[in-house]
Formats: structure tokens, C-alpha cells, sequence
């Protein structure tokens, strides 16, 4: 009985407790959603509400981490703005939540480029698919450093990839087709040696697939179809060990063999259409259990 008595006042002081010590959003954070909700107004963002509450709709747009100053203060760490059809261009005000990790604006109406006021953005994951942006390659991206999934699909991007993409060591997920991107590849995009998914088909490269691709020792879905690229396959393809996923198509010219796929066990999908391959598809393929797509 006096442990049921004791757990009950345990129950009711920690009730106590949390409604004393309620958590709320920083208030120059929530002075921050306000300037970005006048430029991209929201429906449902109700200020009267602390969007790190469970009362509203924020929960559907933002996340908090509410464990600064003794829990009682909460940080953003989220932003949710997909599928808004939001137009005009993407606010600058994003830079000046300096706790923001994630943000996902695709499937909007975003037009022009990224804010150069962004390049202080410590973000891990960056999503920008399927909106109207354009210009070449924004390099205020190749100043967060900290990336690690970066989309960019079915956007007007032109020009060349710049080399300092190489400052992008953390990147994972790296995602630019469906662009206007033009020129070689840079050599900078081999020392992003943690990539494991990589789409770069729907552009309008030159040159030839590099040799360098070997450095993406831990990839497992890569996808270059319809670039414009010139053949052969390079044969340091067949370092590509983990690879689950290769799509290649619509080389130019430059005859190949059928690539050594051998060592891939786990690959499950291989498109090789329109490469200007000669010569038998090796004995091993119909070997292959995991694969279900050639």
C-alpha cells in the first residue's frame, strides 16, 4: 500500500512538475516564422499557438529539440514544406535558425536561386526537387558543408557543375537529374567517397563517363541515363561493389563490352540500354539471384 501511495505522488508531482515547467520555441525563433510565413504565407500557421506545441498544425510543418535551458526552451530543427505549391523565391530567413538540420521545399512553385545568405546554414538534408529554380549550380551549397542528401531534381539548373562540390566530404544522397546541366564532370566530385546514392541521368554532359567513379567505393545506386555522355563504359565500374541499383543509357558513341558486374551480389536493377555494347552477355548474369530487372 505505501508503495502504491508513493507511486501515486510520484505520478502527481511529475504532472506538476511539467506543467510548470512548460517547453516553448525561443522567441526569436518564432519572430523568425513569422518573417518567413510573410513571404510564403502558410495557411494554418496560427502564432497564437507555440509551434512547437501539440496544438494546431504545426507538428505537420516543424520539428523542435525542446532540451535547451534546462527543457524549457525549444529550438527548430525541421521544416516540412512540401507540397505547398508555394511560389516566388525561397525566403533567406531560413539562415537565421541556426539550429535547422532539415529542410524539404520540394514540389513548390520556388523560383530563381538559393539565398547566398544561406551558405552559414549548418543543414544535413536539403531537398529542392520539383520546383522552377534556375541559374547554374547555386556554390552558396557548396558552403554547407555539413550536407549529406542533397536533392535538386526536375529544376531548371544550367551550366556546369562547379569544383567545389568537392567540399561536399559528408554527402550521401546526391540527386541532380532532370536539370540543364552542361560540361565534364568536375574531378571534384571524386572526393565525395561516402556517396551511396547518386542521380545524374536528364542532363546535357560531354565527355565521357569518368574513370574516377571508382572513389564511390560505397555506392549502391547510381543512375546516368540520358546525359549525352560519350562511351565506352569505363571499366573501374566493376569496383562499384555495393551496388543494388546501376542505370546507364544513351551514350553517343564509343563502342563497350558488356560492363563487369560479376562482384555486385546485391544487384537487383541493370538498365545498360542504348550504351553501343558488342559481344556476349556474360554466363554469370543469369547466375545472379538477386536480380530482377534487366
Amino acid at each position: 500500500m505505501k508503495k502504491l501511495l508513493l507511486f501515486a505522488f510520484f505520478l502527481i508531482f511529475y504532472a506538476n512538475f511539467r506543467l510548470t515547467q512548460s517547453t516553448k520555441l525561443h522567441t526569436q525563433e518564432v519572430n523568425v516564422l513569422k518573417e518567413i510565413w510573410e513571404k510564403i504565407r502558410i495557411q494554418g500557421w496560427d502564432f497564437d499557438k507555440d509551434p512547437c506545441g501539440d496544438q494546431g498544425v504545426w507538428f505537420y510543418y516543424v520539428d523542435c529539440n525542446c532540451s535547451f535551458d534546462g527543457n524549457t526552451t525549444c529550438r527548430i530543427t525541421k521544416i516540412d514544406l512540401q507540397h505547398e505549391n508555394i511560389p516566388g523565391g525561397i525566403p533567406s530567413e531560413f539562415a537565421k535558425l541556426g539550429f535547422l538540420q532539415i529542410l524539404d521545399l520540394r514540389l513548390n512553385y520556388f523560383n530563381g536561386t538559393i539565398p547566398s545568405a544561406w551558405a552559414t546554414m549548418s543543414l544535413s538534408y536539403l531537398r529542392l526537387d520539383g520546383n522552377i529554380l534556375s541559374g547554374p549550380f547555386p556554390t552558396t551549397l557548396t558552403k554547407m558543408t555539413t550536407l549529406q542528401t542533397l536533392t535538386m531534381e526536375g529544376n531548371r539548373f544550367s551550366g556546369p557543375i562547379p569544383e567545389e562540390i568537392a567540399n561536399l566530404t559528408y554527402m550521401t544522397h546526391l540527386d541532380l537529374s532532370s536539370n540543364d546541366f552542361t560540361g565534364k564532370l568536375p574531378h571534384g566530385l571524386a572526393k565525395l567517397t561516402n556517396l551511396i546514392h547518386l542521380r545524374l541521368s536528364g542532363n546535357n554532359f560531354t565527355g565521357k563517363i569518368p574513370s574516377f567513379i571508382d572513389k564511390w567505393t560505397q555506392i549502391e545506386i547510381l543512375h546516368i541515363q540520358g546525359c549525352s555522355f560519350e562511351g565506352p563504359i569505363p571499366s573501374s565500374i566493376s569496383s562499384l561493389i555495393h551496388l543494388t541499383d546501376l542505370r546507364i543509357s544513351d551514350l553517343k558513341s564509343g563502342a563497350s563490352t558488356f560492363p563487369s558486374v560479376k562482384k555486385m551480389p546485391n544487384l537487383t536493377t541493370l538498365v545498360l540500354r542504348n550504351c553501343f555494347i558488342h559481344g556476349q552477355v556474360p554466363n554469370y548474369v543469369g547466375d545472379m539471384k538477386n536480380l530482377n530487372m534487366l
